[in-house]
Formats: structure tokens, C-alpha cells, sequence
């Protein structure tokens, strides 16, 4: 997993499915398939993937295009 994102990245309580988990705001990341819009979750001082809310882009540019406008 990478991220690609130049400041701190901020995180949030979130509920999900009974357990309060340390979600962050949407960022752009990236995984052998290509990059897109994802969100991550810290627990026991690790952070890993939680969601993937985008389809795949070729290149990091085209994955902070749609979060800059959405």
C-alpha cells in the first residue's frame, strides 16, 4: 500500500460494524492494480487499508483529480 499525500494524514472515530476504529479522510493510494481514492485505518499503531471508493487510475494525477472535485 501507498500513499500519496504530502501532509499529515488525519483520522477520525469511526463506527463499523460495533468496533470504533481510527478511519482517515479519503486519500489517494496505490496497490499492484493501480492507484485510486481509498481511506485507511490505524489500530495497534499500524496502519492498513479500509475502504477503496474508486475505480483504478494509470497515474496518481488522475486519482487526486476526482478527489480534488468530489
Amino acid at each position: 500500500m501507498q500513499v500519496w499525500k504530502s501532509d499529515e494524514i488525519v483520522f477520525t472515530e469511526t463506527v463499523s460494524y460495533g468496533e470504533t476504529l481510527m478511519v482517515s479522510q479519503p486519500l489517494v493510494m496505490a496497490s499492484a492494480a493501480g492507484w485510486y481514492v481509498g481511506q485507511v485505518y490505524k489500530e495497534h499503531g499500524f496502519v492498513m487499508p479500509y475502504d477503496r471508493l474508486s475505480e483504478y487510475f494509470a497515474t496518481p494525477e488522475e486519482a487526486n483529480e476526482l478527489l480534488q472535485y468530489h
